[in-house]
């Protein structure tokens, strides 16, 4: 399949393309009844063949037309025809002609309103967004993700030069930087973080449904939050467009080691995702009272699916007013399944356990986004979003081995499974309102307020830990450690309010001035309540609990508890005896920042133009904790306080050596706070680790340089190149440290970091032309490449920790990254083909920083290569192909010596899906 696939594309290839084209779109009124709309009304351009009708409500697009002045002719049976001049046509652009027509009288030109606004959503919208600004930022809008097949905002990141995903989640690291060091916004406003252990929230969670663009910010200017030193994302949401929208899709695909294969899922979960049961029902620990089995489901893997509707219009309340409503909602689903091993190798005969590993992985997403957006003469304009997500990850981890304790001689004939069913669901509700105004010829004053809610609930977490025994075919309770075998639910919520303030004065009008002075605030006020509790089974002679591998029930019931064989406690130790009260373990938390700023742009001449910022900001976070354990110099119930001050400049400096060519400069100072998961000491366990706290974190401070060089060929072509630099003092690292549980994790401010780097990008058309009347073909290549050197200098004086070596990089950096595609593209009419092939490497890189004489852990390289093809039919119908990970490399860590011994390894398997979409 792989060798028919690549072929394929090489076939087809031979054509390709990604010539940028305008559009013409509007409205036309009848003058006879009061400006009702007009339908079938023709709209034609003078000279060609090139026209269209208007609809039921008098609107019209005449789209893909090359970069040009046009006369634009719009005619009506016993109306007076209308001839317009001079439409200009930009690349990546939408002409707007709203014109009333006239039966009785001709319609002067000053009747007609012609507008143009950007494409926010096309390459070379963006890429001119990009030569124009001042500050050094990238952004990847809808056209080019749906020509990468990319389905959510975390895929689309990782085709930015300098970003990379981490295998399996969807955290980036930008620059080598990762969760703690980036910050995610949704138009401009923050976003809660939907899992207790990240910063930021799951990018994974935004389909390209609602994405007009993504933007990521690398240099950093003053409006912006400093808690950053990677990159700020922000996810740009659509808007209804000129014209009427009703667009339905459905699309399915498997998995090559995944569909029709058996499967199995967690009892208590439904296929479209939705657990009711996400507290605990039990209040007697003397009664076993959970809803859900321990024996999971048995089933069979079934395509994936996904569906989707987009609505959008936009009403014409008067002359001067228009109302936009678009609505968009979602579902899909996907299963996954990997085969591997995991083993705990610290050194050439230093071996933990080891394991054959099989992981179930069922995701399920709802998505609904509502925006509202009403506007006044393009100088005012209020609009509203709310978006509303619920996704659920169903997994379960059957993991088969050897341990220190048991299988290890030659005549030991016994097998450790250890087995951990994960549920976890997220309901994220966003809310925001913004506001632009225009006042006069040079003041702009623009506000947004947002109110999100998260909640992130991990229903019924289930670990069994059993003793095979092959000489007598017998299956036995093990019980090494206190939750070997146990139920935990945990529970958190969380709301941001958030809001931005700008006033801005132009030196000139708004169109034509020599700069610009912004004075903004920026404020949010973070507070997250988490609360988790354990239900351990400890049994009284765990050597004669026997239990059926296949149904754990048969030994975990009430019988059995009534007779002794086990016992229920919780987390803080409490037994059968005081069941009356349950003490789960919890941290509170509150963040605020308030942060005043101004931002001077001025152009000194036609060429060089300068950015200088300056933002106060005041940060306090609080932590409250009542956990069972406790960390050198806390107590196991304690709390932290953290307040600071921050005067941040930021400079940004233009120099445009010609109409196609800039040669950029920027530095900025900006922060790290630590994290409410890196601070409390509560202990999150996996199958085979440990992750916790420490309260003992302080904050960053991190310096950023760079300067780059641009070259812009043609409307949608880029040739970049540029260096930087930063500095981190005092950084924050995730260490694996020395424990009697096996991989503990925490975190440490390890001393000073550095990085270094290097970044290319280029964006070309290979072939484009003209091949007859209404053809065009054309072939595209793209590529960035990030060639980076870190250097993580560990601060010996830290007696907590004992560090192997002097140094490391740093967790996440890949010292080289490749991203790279080749597109073709063929028109005809409405007719549209597109394929691509899409490559991404990312050399080996620190998964986990050791100490304690561990080497580091490393994630092994894995080139990935996917195929896209879609072809559009005519305006309504669009079929789309997609085969993504044809080389199908496994994924491994090993430990950092020199015999690069192999820890984790596992495939991901290929991936097929086909989708179909109808535009009416």
């Amino acid at each position: 399949m792989r060798k028919f696939l690549t072929c394929l594309f090489i076939f087809s290839v031979a054509l390709l393309q990604a010539q940028e084209t305008g559009s013409i779109a509007g409205t036309l009124t009848d003058k006879e009844v009061n400006n009702e709309p007009l339908p079938f009304a023709n709209v034609l351009i003078k000279g060609t063949t090139k026209g269209t009708t208007t609809d039921f409500d008098g609107l019209y697009e005449i789209s893909n037309l090359e970069p040009g002045t046009y006369i634009i002719v719009f005619s009506y049976l016993g109306y007076e025809t209308i001839e317009i001049p001079n439409v200009v046509v930009e690349s990546g652009k939408v002409t707007t002609i709203n014109t009333p027509m006239s039966a009785s009288q001709g319609v002067s030109l000053d009747e007609v309103v012609v507008t143009t606004t950007a494409r926010k959503d096309s390459e070379a919208a963006l890429l001119l967004d990009q030569k124009k600004a001042i500050s050094i930022k990238t952004a990847i809008g809808a056209q080019e993700l749906a020509k990468k097949a990319v389905s959510n905002a975390a895929e689309a990141t990782t085709k930015v030069t300098g970003v990379n995903k981490k295998e399996g989640s969807s955290k980036i690291y930008v620059r080598g930087l990762g969760d703690r060091y980036n910050s995610t916004t949704l138009n401009g406003l923050p976003l809660p973080s939907n899992d207790p252990r990240d910063k930021n929230i799951a990018l994974s969670l935004f389909g390209t449904d609602i994405i007009e663009n993504v933007e990521i910010t690398k240099a950093f200017t003053s409006d912006i939050s400093s808690d950053v030193a990677g990159a700020n994302i922000n996810i740009v949401s659509k808007e209804a467009g000129s014209t009427s929208l009703i667009k339905i899709g459905i699309s399915s695909g498997g998995n090559s080691q995944t569909t029709f294969k058996d499967f199995k899922q967690i009892d208590g979960a439904n296929w479209i995702g939705v657990n009711n049961d996400s507290k605990h029902s039990v209040r007697d620990l003397n009664l076993y009272n959970f809803n859900n089995s321990y024996t999971p489901e048995n089933t069979t893997a079934n395509p994936n699916l996904g569906v989707s509707i987009n609505l959008g219009k936009k009403y014409q309340l008067s002359e001067e007013s228009t109302l936009g409503i678009f609505l968009v909602g979602s579902f899909d689903n996907k299963y996954g399944y990997r085969e591997g091993i995991s083993e705990n190798i610290v050194d050439v005969g230093n071996i933990g356990s080891q394991f054959g590993t099989k992981t179930f992985d069922y995701q399920a997403t709802k998505m609904v986004m509502a925006n509202i957006a009403y506007k006044i003469n393009n100088n005012h304009k209020i609009s509203f979003n709310h978006l509303f997500v619920h996704s659920n990850n169903q997994k379960i981890q059957d993991f088969l081995g050897t341990t220190n304790d048991v299988g290890r001689d030659s005549d030991d004939n016994r097998l450790v499974n250890l087995t951990l069913q994960t549920e976890t669901q997220n309901r994220l509700f966003v809310n925001q309102l913004l506001s632009t105004n225009k006042l006069g010829e040079s003041i702009d004053v623009n506000a947004a307020l947002a109110y999100n809610a998260i909640f992130n609930d991990e229903p019924d977490r289930r670990k069994n830990t059993l003793i095979i025994n092959n000489d007598d075919n017998t299956t036995r309770i093990s019980q090494n450690a206190v939750r070997d075998n146990s139920r935990f639910y945990g529970n958190l919520f969380q709301t941001d309010i958030a809001g931005n303030l700008a006033g801005i004065k132009y030196f000139g009008d708004r169109y034509e001035n020599k700069g610009k002075i912004t004075l903004g605030y920026n404020g949010i006020i973070s507070e997250r309540k988490f609360d988790g509790i354990y239900f351990d089974h400890n049994f009284s002679s765990p050597r004669t609990a026997f239990v059926d591998i296949n149904d754990p029930n048969q030994l975990f019931n009430q019988n059995n508890l009534d007779n002794g064989i086990f016992r229920v406690e919780t987390s803080r130790g409490r037994n059968n005896d005081d069941a009356e009260t349950f003490l789960p373990q919890l941290y509170d938390a509150e963040k605020t920042a308030h942060a005043a700023y101004v931002d001077a742009v001025y152009k000194f001449g036609d060429k060089f133009t300068a950015n200088l910022g300056l933002r106060a900001e005041n940060i306090k976070m609080n932590v409250t904790w009542d956990t069972n354990i406790s960390f050198p110099g806390f107590s196991s119930n304690s709390s932290i306080d953290l307040d600071k001050d921050y005067i941040l400049p930021t400079l940004n400096l233009k120099y445009e050596l010609n109409e196609k060519i800039n040669l950029r400069a920027s530095g900025s100072l900006s922060y790290t706070y630590p994290q409410f998961k890196e601070i409390a000491p509560f202990t999150y366990e996996g199958i085979n680790f440990q992750e916790s706290g420490n309260p003992a974190l302080l904050p960053s401070d991190n310096y950023n340089a760079e300067i780059k060089f641009e070259f812009f060929p043609k409307s949608n072509e880029v040739f970049a190149i540029g260096a930087f630099g930063k500095l981190i003092e005092n950084s924050i690292n995730r260490l694996e440290r020395n424990s009697a549980i096996e991989r503990d994790f925490t975190f440490d401010n390890s001393g000073d970091a550095t990085v270094f780097g290097i970044e290319a990008e280029t964006k070309l058309n290979l072939f484009d032309k003209e091949i007859g009347e209404d053809k065009r073909k054309n072939i595209s290549f793209g590529a960035n490449l990030t060639l980076m050197k870190t250097k993580l200098e560990f601060n010996t004086e830290n007696t907590l920790f004992n560090y192997t070596g002097n140094d490391s990089q740093l967790e996440g950096a890949s010292p080289l990254t490749v991203n790279a595609n080749i597109s073709y593209k063929f028109n005809k009419e409405e007719k549209e083909t597109i394929s691509s092939l899409i490559f991404n490497y990312q050399s080996d890189k620190v998964f986990s920083i050791g100490t304690n004489f561990k080497e580091n852990i490393i994630e092994k390289a894995a080139p990935s290569l996917d195929f896209v093809f879609s072809h559009k039919f005519n305006k309504t119908v669009a079929l789309k192909f997609n085969a993504k990970n044809l080389l199908n490399p496994s994924f491994e860590r090993y430990r950092d010596v020199p015999e690069k011994l192999i820890m984790n390894s596992y495939k991901r398997g290929l991936s097929l899906s086909a989708g179909l979409s109808l535009n009416f």
